[in-house]
């Protein structure tokens, strides 16, 4: 077999082993020139890209507005200003026009003089640290140089008392100019003082004549609720002052019961035979 035959024989045999599956994989995976590996960008270069065109467009953004971060905000949000300002420039002088403010009247409440002073007590009477007295001899000495103890005045009993209630000198003068020094034992003296009861009140009580008929609780109690001269009158005038304690005067007042309303349990027969607090739901159920 000469060199030719031998070669095509060698080929041949090639040819028949030939795996042709093989072989187009192996092409298949094999990149050519013109179609090299994608390489990813990475995460990187991706953020500092999104960086740089943020702060290129913020750039922009205040040039625009003359590098004004106001005017930058108020272009997006809006100003709250109502009226613009007008401003006119003659020769060297510059005019603001600015527009006329409308200021609203303003209602000031009218205040009570009695009711001033009782909140006026009330936040006194919260800080007991501001009130200061002498030593228990000093008191008791001063209220004598004042003559306050002795005869239709403070005995030294009372006064002591009063000085552990630490009611101060200045008050138990108040009491005996006003007149009622002789009128009040020391306990009235010092529930009065501690429930900042001013003496207008009880002045108003004495000229109505009603102090006869009240003990110092019940003044007390008056004041607290508010209780008026003109419904304690008309419960004088009606006959029903003598007969109800300050209880059932407040809360009479409270629940607006007319003194209409007891003379018709009077007619009815029914007025002795209720307490007060039957008397205010009966009235409630009929008149709400």
């Amino acid at each position: 077999m000469d060199m030719e035959q031998q070669g095509r024989f060698k080929k041949r045999q090639e040819d028949e082993n030939f795996d042709l599956d093989s072989y187009l994989d192996e092409q298949s995976q094999r990149p050519t020139q013109s179609q090299k590996p994608i390489e990813e960008e990475p995460a990187g270069s991706f953020l500092k890209n999104a960086i740089l065109g943020a702060a290129l467009l913020g750039t922009a953004f205040l040039w625009y507005h003359d590098w004004s971060p106001k005017q930058a905000f108020d272009s997006v949000f809006g100003t709250e200003q109502a009226t613009p300002v007008a401003v006119e420039q003659s020769g060297n002088r510059i005019v603001i026009d600015i527009p006329d403010i409308e200021i609203p009247d303003i209602q000031i409440p009218d205040v009570d003089a009695e009711e001033l002073e009782r909140v006026i007590q009330d936040e006194l009477a919260k800080l007991p640290e501001l009130v200061t007295l002498p030593s228990a001899t000093d008191y008791l000495a001063e209220l004598k140089q004042k003559g306050l103890i002795g005869d239709n005045k403070l005995s030294t009993f009372d006064a002591t008392q009063l000085y552990n209630a630490k009611v101060p000198i200045e008050y138990l003068e108040q009491v005996d100019a006003a007149g009622y020094l002789d009128d009040f034992n020391f306990i009235a003296i010092s529930e009065l003082y501690k429930n900042n009861v001013p003496f207008s009140y009880i002045n108003q009580l004495d000229e109505g004549g009603f102090l006869e008929n009240i003990n110092f609780i019940g003044i007390s109690e008056l004041y607290k609720n508010n209780v008026s001269m003109e419904y304690l009158s008309k419960l004088s005038q009606s006959g029903y002052l003598n007969d109800l304690n300050f209880i059932a005067i407040t809360e009479y007042y409270k629940a607006g019961v007319t003194t209409e309303f007891l003379d018709e349990l009077k007619q009815k027969d029914l007025y002795n035979d209720l307490n007060f607090v039957s008397v205010v739901e009966l009235y409630k159920s009929e008149n709400n």
